[in-house]
């Protein structure tokens, strides 16, 4: 998928309390499911390569344990699954 829609408000409702870096991992995590049609690996530090944060696996981490569903096959988000 190569679009979706973006709710701005609802994103900033659900994230207010993310610092920059978790932000930006979170977009980044939520753009490669949409574009890549399957899930995230399950290694926090092939994430951050793929996501282009190398340096940040605790920020993503914590952004996985929040908004994401670990699966056997790697990490997915309920609503991309949905969409």
């Amino acid at each position: 998928m190569h679009y979706y829609k973006f709710n701005i408000g609802d994103y900033a409702s659900h994230t207010q309390h993310l610092d920059p870096i978790e932000d930006i991992a979170y977009r980044r995590m939520l753009d490669w499911l949409y574009l890549n049609e399957m899930p995230l690996p399950e290694d926090i530090d092939d994430i951050a390569r793929l996501i282009r944060m190398r340096t940040h696996s605790e920020s993503i981490a914590i952004v996985l344990r929040e908004f994401f569903h670990s699966h056997s096959d790697g990490y997915t988000h309920p609503r991309v699954e949905r969409e």
